[in-house]
C-alpha cells in the first residue's frame, strides 16, 4: 500500500508520496493447516508520483503491480504513449480509465492527477481522483472545494487525526472536534510542509504500531505552480 497525498493551494499544487512497494502473500500453517497473510517490503525506492510533459503531475495508489510488472512502468508507457504536447489536463482523466480499465480487467488501482488549463486567458488549476475499479473520475478542487488536501491508500492515521471523536468525561460522551486548517491560508511551503507532516506521521505511527510497515522509503514531493514548469522539491535519486 501508499500513502499519496495532493494539497491545492491558493499558490498552486503539490503530490507527494511515500516510496515503499510491499508484497502480501499466503501461507498455510498449523494443524489443521490455516491460512495466514504476510506482508513484506519489496522495495522502498518505487516511484508513485511522476512528471509528464513538463506540465502536469500524476500519482498512484492501489495495487502495485499488473501481471507481476511493478505500476511504474505501466505508467511510463502511458505518458510516452498516450500523452501528447496538446494534451489538456481535463482529457487525462479519461485516458488513464481507457488505458487501464479494460485491458487489464479494472484492478485496484487509483490516480490523482493536477495541472493548468488555460481558461479565459487565465490559468487555472485541475485536480482530479480517478478510480479505475469504480470507473470513475472526479474533479476534487471545486468551486465549493478550491483549496484543501486529498489523500489515498494508508489513510487511517490522517483521518483519526483530523475526524471528530468523543470523549467519555464523567459518564458523558462530550463531541471533541478537530481544530480547522486554514487550505486557504497555505503558501506553497505550507503545502510542502503538510504533505512531509502526513506522510512522516503515518510511517512513524506504523513504524511503533504491530501492523504491517507498509509506507515507508523517501518521500517524493512534486511542485505545480500556475506559469511555470512543474519542479521536484524531493526526488529519490540513484546512487550507490
Amino acid at each position: 500500500m501508499s500513502l499519496v497525498i495532493t494539497v491545492f493551494v491558493p499558490e498552486g499544487i503539490v503530490l507527494a508520496a511515500d516510496s515503499r512497494l510491499s508484497l502480501t502473500y499466503e501461507t498455510k500453517e498449523g494443524i489443521p493447516q490455516q491460512n495466514y497473510k504476510h506482508t513484506i517490503t519489496a522495495s522502498d525506492s518505487n516511484d508513485k508520483v511522476f512528471l509528464v510533459k513538463d506540465k502536469f503531475g500524476i500519482s498512484t495508489c492501489g495495487t502495485a503491480d499488473i501481471k507481476g510488472i511493478p505500476i511504474a512502468g505501466f505508467i511510463n508507457q502511458f505518458i510516452e504513449n498516450k500523452i501528447t504536447d496538446s494534451t489538456e489536463v481535463d482529457q487525462i482523466p479519461q485516458l488513464l480509465l481507457d488505458f487501464f480499465g479494460q485491458p487489464y480487467n479494472f484492478p485496484n488501482i487509483y490516480f490523482y492527477v493536477s495541472g493548468f488549463k488555460i481558461e479565459q486567458g487565465v490559468s487555472t488549476p485541475h485536480t482530479y481522483h480517478i478510480d479505475i475499479p469504480k470507473k470513475t473520475s472526479i474533479k476534487i478542487n471545486t468551486p465549493q472545494n478550491q483549496f484543501g488536501a486529498n489523500w489515498g491508500g494508508e489513510t487511517e492515521i490522517m483521518s483519526r487525526l483530523l475526524s471528530p471523536i468523543k470523549l467519555n468525561q464523567n459518564n458523558q460522551w462530550i463531541d471533541l472536534n478537530p481544530a480547522p486548517i486554514p487550505f486557504n491560508f497555505f503558501t506553497l511551503q505550507d503545502a510542502v510542509d503538510f504533505s512531509i507532516y502526513a506522510i512522516r506521521t503515518t510511517i512513524e505511527s506504523f513504524r511503533f504500531q504491530q501492523r504491517p510497515k507498509t509506507v515507508g522509503g523517501a518521500i517524493d514531493i512534486l511542485v505545480l505552480k500556475a506559469g511555470e514548469k512543474p519542479f521536484w522539491v524531493a526526488k529519490k535519486q540513484y546512487k550507490i
